[in-house]
């Protein structure tokens, strides 16, 4: 028997458990999650607990072994039939860390997040990546626990939007290209500017010893408030002249505030706004979200539907949503989304929603942009068309490209 208190336990574990199933994989693979190269502020007690969570259904069910290494890194033996609820909770956990480098792939496509063995193919490898990492973990110091930042309290929510009331928040308001791109000749042609406010910049501005994302409720109550000194802000900024259409993140109840009209009547004549709104806004206010459809539709402006990730799409009706547009994430599971000759795989829903609808977002690899454009996608966003946009000349009525931070 193994000391379960004794140095690399999980990892010495792991080992024998993949040497005794290397005589019979009976179609199992193994998935290791690189937690421990998450960043720093990422890299939680908390977070990582909550992506342990979500795999223990599986575990409980028979489907799949878990193993928590010294390092934070989690490693999963799953049985074959198991492959398509790790991969919808692998989309939830992307989504948790999204942002963090981890989850965006390499300069040549490859999955930094995520590493596969199938094990009636790569027993060997993967039995040689756990002895490296039991050989780690036994000479690895102890670990010391980490300061968390405290959550967000309503106590301390008053006084954080006080300060944001009176903050100049144009420091951290961002904005991203949105790129037309032509699939018979690569020339790309600025469609719109989206604008943000970078919460973790006005984090350490207005409260730095708090974590304004902890709590979902507290923090959807905050973001109205940023809505309101954002549209104060973007009516201002240099980069909206000219520009024929520009998108907004906001919370459905914004576009129904006083502070949204003066910012409609500010714009310029014929100016196009977009209003993006999540997935998650409109399923806990789909009769507002009906209203808000109409009332933009009424002014000549749109609604898109933000932070469709393959699991989302599969969950619910977009086209029967409507929206004008509606982003959907780039990940490489669309490639081979599930059921290819059903119809809920992903070229039917993009054909489904309407390809000229959507917006390909985080782009970030040539793969990526290769199966929009097959799919019949042409607007797309991302760190790689940023890039891929420097060689090429923006409308002369188009602000300058500034890449999104």
């Amino acid at each position: 028997m193994y000391n379960q208190g004794a140095k690399g336990y999980q990892e010495t574990l792991l080992v024998d458990t993949l040497d005794r199933m290397r005589r019979n994989p009976e179609g199992r693979k193994v998935v290791h999650l690189h937690l421990a190269q998450l960043l720093p502020p990422n890299r939680t007690t908390v977070r990582i607990k909550i992506v342990t969570r979500m795999f223990r259904t599986l575990e409980s069910g028979r489907q799949a072994q878990l193993f928590s290494l010294t390092n934070d890194d989690l490693v999963l033996i799953i049985s074959g039939g198991a492959q398509r609820d790790v991969n919808n909770i692998l989309h939830r956990i992307r989504k948790l860390f999204e942002g963090d480098p981890l989850t965006m792939d390499d300069e040549n496509g490859g999955d930094k997040f995520a590493t596969w063995y199938d094990l009636s193919l790569d027993a060997a490898m993967a039995i040689h990546a756990a002895q490296q990492m039991r050989q780690e973990s036994q000479t690895a110091p102890p670990k010391t626990a980490a300061a968390q930042m405290p959550a967000l309290t309503p106590a301390a929510l008053d006084e954080v939007q006080k300060k944001i009331a009176f903050a100049n928040v144009a420091p951290f308001v961002r904005d991203q290209v949105a790129l037309r791109i032509n699939a018979a000749t690569k020339e790309a042609a600025i469609e719109f500017y989206e604008f943000f406010l970078s919460v973790q910049d006005l984090q350490r501005a207005v409260a730095p010893n708090l974590n304004l994302l902890a709590d979902r409720w507290l923090f959807q109550d905050l973001s109205r408030t940023m809505d309101l000194r954002m549209l104060e802000t973007v009516v201002r900024a240099p980069q909206i002249r000219g520009t024929p259409c520009i998108s907004l993140n906001l919370n459905l109840e914004t576009v129904l505030t006083p502070t949204f009209g003066t910012f409609i009547n500010q714009i310029e004549k014929g100016q196009k706004v977009i209003v993006e709104v999540t997935a998650m806004d409109l399923l806990t206010n789909y009769n507002m979200y009906l209203d808000v459809r109409n009332v933009l539709a009424s002014m000549g402006h749109a609604i898109l539907i933000d932070g469709l990730s393959t699991t989302t799409l599969l969950m619910l009706d977009v086209a029967g949503m409507k929206p004008d547009y509606a982003k959907i994430i780039w990940a490489p599971e669309l490639l081979e989304m599930m059921d290819p000759g059903g119809t809920r795989n992903a070229t039917h829903m993009v054909q489904e929603i309407g390809a000229d609808r959507i917006i390909l977002s985080r782009c970030d690899s040539p793969k990526a942009l290769a199966w929009g454009l097959k799919s019949g996608i042409a607007l797309f966003q991302g760190h790689f068309l940023d890039s891929f946009n420097k060689a090429r000349k923006a409308p002369a009525n188009a602000a300058p490209v500034r890449r999104a931070v």
